[in-house]
C-alpha cells in the first residue's frame, strides 16, 4: 500500500504540494527570527549606512537632576510645564508635544492664603494659553487600565486645547504596541485601545504637515542618536530672556517634552536610541515617539512586502524540491541564503521589509525533505540490491555493486591477484550412493563453511564449478599481501573441512577430502557475459596455472600446492615444501611448493589418500 502510494512517480509532486502548504503557514506566522533578523539588520543599517535626516524632532528631557533639584512632585509641575511652553512657543517651534499627561484636577485646595499667587491651575492654564497663539499643542493620554479608558484631562485644559486651529488632535495617545519579545517596532496606530487612530507621534507629525494614517515599521535607521536639551537649561534660557538663543534651538521644529529619566517610562527598542545610555535597548519611551515623528517627517514607515511577493518568493524557493544534485543544491541554496540577505537589507534601505525567514525556511525545508526522501530511496534500493544479490556475489563485489564502483558497462583491468582452485576428490564415487537431495545438502554444508573463510581472509568467491570453487585475493578490494590471505584460507579451509567430517562420520557419510591449488600472477578482472547475463569474474594465465596445480594435488600428495610466485611474495617460508618443476597441461613446467597440515589429527585425515604415508 505504501510502496503503490509514494514511490517516485507520485512523491515528488506529493512533497512539492507539502512544502507549499508549509511555506503558507511559515510565512503566515509571526516569527520570532524575523524580528531577531529586523533588529540585526537595522543596527547593521545605522553603522555602516547611516540615513540622514532633513527635519529632526527637538527633545527635552525631565531628567534625574531636575526632579531632585525641584520641591514639587511631578504631577505639580504647571510652573515649570507653562515656563516650558511660553519658552518653546517664544522661540518659534511648530508644535509642542508633551509625553506627560496633564492633571485631571484644578489643585483649588493647594492654594495658599499666604501666597495667592501660588495657584497651579491658573498659572498652567496661562501658559497654555500663552503658548496656543504661536504654536501648535499635542499633550499625551494615557489608558486608565482599571478603568478601561483614557485618563480624564482635566475640562479647562482640554477646552484650550481643542479650541486649536489645525489638522491634528491636539490630545493623543502615548500607548505603544509591543511585538510579543515586547520590543516596539511597529506604528502604533493599528492598536490603541480604543481601536481610533491618535497617536502622539503621528499628531506632532501631522502639525508639522505631514500626516500618516498607515502602519508600517518605525524607521529605525534614521539619524543618530538622540541627544536632549535639559529642561532646566530652557527654562534657564527663558528666565534670562534669551530669545534669540530660543529661536535658534525651537524654530520651525517639532519639540517633544518627556522624562528620560532612567526609573520612569522604560521601554525596549530594537536599537540603542539614547546617546546617554551607549549600547542599551531599554531606554525611556519618549525616544520611540521621537523616532516615530522622525519616521513620519523623513519618507514615512516602511512597508513590510506584499502578499503576492512573499507568496513569489516562497514558490520560488520550493522549487529547491526538484533539484536533485545535493552538492550542488547545497551551493545554490547557500548563494541563494546570500543573496536574500543582501536583498532584505537593500529593500529596507529604501523602504520595504522583505521577512526572510519564511522564503529561507522553505528553501531549506524543500532541500532537506527532498534530500531525506533521495537518501530513503537510496538505501530502498541498496536494501532492494542487497537482498537481490546476497548469496549471488561476495561481500566485497556486492558492496562495491550498491556503492556504484563496480560498472557493468566497464572495461576490465588488469590486476595482480591471487587465484585459488578446491575441489573434493572422488566426489562422484560418494554422490553415487546418495540421493539428490542428499548430495545438494552435503555441498550445500561444504560451500557455505567454505565460502565463510575465503570472505573471512578478505577473497572474493568466482564461481562453484560442481563440487569446485573458484576464489580470488586481491579483487575488487586491494589486499597488501593477497597470498598470505589465500593461503591462510587455504589452512582454515582444511581444519574446517576436519570438523566437518566429524560430523558427517556421525550420519554415516564418508569423509570428504581436497586439493587446493594457489597461483598469483596478473589476471584481467571485470563483467564477463552479455547484457543478459554476465558476472564478475577474473580469466588469464594465473586462472588457468591456479587450475591445474589443483589438479596436482593427488599426485604429489599435498592437499595444497602453490606455485614460486606465491612462495616468493610470504614473509614465511618454512612451511612449504619445494617439489621442483612439474609440468602442467598447456603451459611450461613450473616450480612448485607442497604444504601439508601442522595438525596430527589433520595430517592423518589426508593420509594415504592424499598425503601418503
Amino acid at each position: 500500500m505504501f510502496k503503490k502510494y509514494f514511490s517516485g512517480s507520485t512523491i515528488v509532486p506529493l512533497g512539492f504540494l507539502v512544502i507549499l502548504l508549509i511555506a503558507a503557514g511559515l510565512w503566515r506566522i509571526e516569527n520570532d527570527l524575523d524580528a531577531h533578523v529586523l533588529d540585526a539588520q537595522f543596527a547593521f543599517n545605522r553603522i555602516h549606512f547611516p540615513h540622514p535626516i532633513s527635519n529632526d524632532v527637538v527633545l527635552v528631557g525631565i531628567n534625574e537632576q531636575f526632579i531632585e533639584n525641584t520641591d514639587e512632585p511631578l504631577a505639580l509641575y504647571h510652573q515649570h510645564i507653562a515656563d516650558f511652553l511660553r519658552a518653546a512657543s517664544v522661540g518659534g517651534a511648530t508644535v509642542i508635544g508633551m509625553d506627560i499627561v496633564l492633571p485631571e484636577k484644578r489643585f483649588d485646595t493647594l492654594i495658599s492664603s499666604k501666597n495667592p499667587q501660588l495657584d497651579f491651575h491658573r498659572i498652567l492654564l496661562q501658559g497654555l494659553l500663552e503658548a496656543q497663539q504661536r504654536s501648535k499643542l499635542v499633550v499625551a493620554k494615557v489608558w486608565d487600565s482599571p478603568h478601561q479608558r483614557f485618563s480624564n484631562i482635566q475640562i479647562d485644559y482640554l477646552s484650550v486645547l481643542n479650541a486649536q486651529d489645525g489638522p491634528m488632535q491636539a490630545v493623543a495617545s502615548a500607548d505603544f504596541c509591543e511585538d510579543p519579545d515586547r520590543h516596539i517596532r511597529r506604528y502604533p496606530g493599528y492598536c490603541q485601545p480604543d481601536g481610533i487612530d491618535v497617536t502622539l507621534g503621528g499628531e506632532i507629525a501631522a502639525a508639522m504637515g505631514v500626516r500618516q494614517k498607515w502602519s508600517g515599521l518605525i524607521n529605525y535607521q534614521l539619524g543618530g542618536d538622540f541627544v536632549y536639551l535639559p529642561l532646566q537649561q530652557v527654562l534657564d534660557l527663558a528666565a534670562k530672556g534669551d530669545e534669540a538663543a530660543l529661536q535658534k534651538i525651537f524654530s520651525g521644529k517639532a519639540v517633544l517634552l518627556g522624562t528620560v529619566d532612567d526609573d520612569a517610562d522604560m521601554v525596549d527598542l530594537p536599537v540603542p536610541l539614547a546617546h546617554w545610555r551607549p549600547g542599551n535597548t531599554h531606554i525611556p519611551g519618549v525616544l520611540t515617539h521621537a523616532q516615530e515623528i522622525r519616521t513620519m517627517l523623513n519618507g514615512g514607515f516602511i512597508q513590510p512586502a506584499s502578499k503576492a511577493m512573499n507568496w513569489a518568493c516562497c514558490f520560488v524557493f520550493a522549487l529547491f524540491w526538484f533539484h536533485r544534485s545535493i552538492v550542488r543544491k547545497m551551493l545554490v541554496l547557500l548563494m541563494s541564503m546570500l543573496i536574500v540577505a543582501i536583498t532584505s537589507n537593500l529593500m529596507l534601505q529604501h523602504g520595504f521589509w522583505l521577512a526572510p525567514t519564511a522564503m529561507l525556511s522553505t528553501a531549506m525545508l524543500a532541500w532537506g525533505g527532498r534530500t531525506a526522501v533521495q537518501a530513503w530511496q537510496y538505501f530502498g534500493e541498496r536494501k532492494r540490491l542487497k537482498k537481490n544479490f546476497t548469496g549471488h556475489v561476495s561481500p566485497e563485489v556486492l558492496k562495491q555493486i550498491i556503492d556504484g564502483s563496480l560498472d557493468a558497462n566497464r572495461a576490465g583491468t588488469k590486476v595482480e591477484v591471487c587465484v585459488m582452485f578446491s575441489d573434493i576428490r572422488n566426489f562422484t564415487s560418494i554422490s553415487e550412493a546418495m540421493l539428490p537431495e542428499a548430495v545438494v545438502k552435503l555441498l550445500n554444508q561444504y560451500f557455505s563453511k567454505m565460502t565463510a573463510i575465503v570472505h573471512k581472509h578478505g577473497g572474493t568467491v568466482d564461481k562453484f564449478i560442481g563440487d569446485g570453487m573458484m576464489a580470488f585475493f586481491g579483487a575488487p578490494n586491494s589486499l597488501p599481501c593477497p597470498e598470505e590471505n589465500a593461503l591462510d584460507a587455504a589452512r582454515e579451509m582444511l581444519d574446517a573441512l576436519h570438523a566437518l567430517n566429524l560430523q558427517l562420520q556421525k550420519d554415516n557419510i564418508d569423509p570428504l577430502k581436497i586439493g587446493i591449488g594457489v597461483h598469483s600472477g596478473t589476471a584481467v578482472i571485470g563483467y564477463i557475459g552479455s547484457d543478459e547475463r554476465h558476472e564478475y569474474t577474473a580469466i588469464g594465465d594465473t586462472v588457468n596455472i591456479a587450475s591445474r596445480l589443483e589438479g596436482l594435488c593427488k599426485e604429489l600428495r599435498f592437499p595444497v600446492i602453490c606455485s614460486a610466485a606465491v612462495e616468493r611474495r610470504l614473509h614465511d617460508h618454512s612451511l612449504l615444501e619445494p617439489l621442483g618443476k612439474h609440468a602442467i597441461k598447456g603451459h611450461s613446467p613450473v616450480s612448485v611448493y607442497g604444504w601439508r597440515p601442522e595438525s596430527d589429527e589433520v595430517r592423518s585425515a589426508y593420509r594415504d589418500t592424499v598425503l601418503g604415508p
